[in-house]
């Protein structure tokens, strides 16, 4: 088997200018993060930023649609899975906190783009992405009650809402939850993934 060839120069160097951007945009958020920061950050001139990329908020832009991939390819890779509706429901909410937990600066990242204040012009394309995204997941749910393995009687975007925010929450304050001394599923996102989908699915269960 032969060894894959080494990413180019130019794909190496927009490949740390992307990720030194991420760490300075979900940080310091748009407005403060600065390109001669981002550039020190990933050893590279300004003017190679902009031979990649045309200005900051292009930069943005692509940080943003990266981060928000996760979020689409959990959607797939659910999609294809031989589970009925809480099956499914059950996988996303594990795969998304482990993407949370493994990468927390997407997470950062899409909050601050849904939440800031900033251009619109430089964030609607991510949230409309996001809005793509979220809106598969409505309708995942849906199929769901319309199997009759979830209760038709719940709003299937409230559902999708309350799966987020648990994930969010708990893998944008696991630091702190180590130090509380009720709380015994810090450190074991599994645990508290199974615990969190068995208290939500046992309230939104058909039958």
């Amino acid at each position: 088997m032969t060894n894959p060839s080494p990413p180019k120069p130019c794909a190496a160097a927009a490949h740390r200018v992307l990720r030194a951007a991420a760490e300075i945009f979900s940080s310091q958020g748009y407005d403060a993060a600065s390109i001669s920061a981002i550039a020190k950050r990933a050893d590279v001139s300004k003017a190679n930023i902009f031979h990649h990329f045309k200005s900051k908020a292009a930069l943005y832009q692509e940080v943003l649609k990266n981060a928000c991939r996760s979020f689409t390819d959990s959607i797939d890779a659910v999609s294809r899975l031989e589970e009925d509706g809480i099956g499914r429901l059950n996988a996303y909410a594990r795969m998304r906190l482990c993407d949370y937990i493994e990468d927390p600066m997407s997470s950062r990242l899409v909050l601050r783009a849904l939440t800031s204040d900033c251009d619109e012009s430089d964030i609607q394309p991510v949230r409309d992405d996001f809005a793509a995204s979220f809106h598969r997941l409505v309708e995942l749910i849906r199929a769901g009650q319309t199997a009759g393995q979830l209760r038709a009687d719940v709003n299937p975007a409230l559902i999708a809402v309350l799966v987020n925010a648990g994930n969010v929450f708990y893998a944008q304050t696991r630091p702190l939850l180590r130090h509380f001394q009720d709380i015994d599923f810090a450190d074991d996102p599994h645990d508290y993934s199974a615990q969190m989908m068995d208290i939500l699915t046992r309230g939104i269960a058909a039958g």
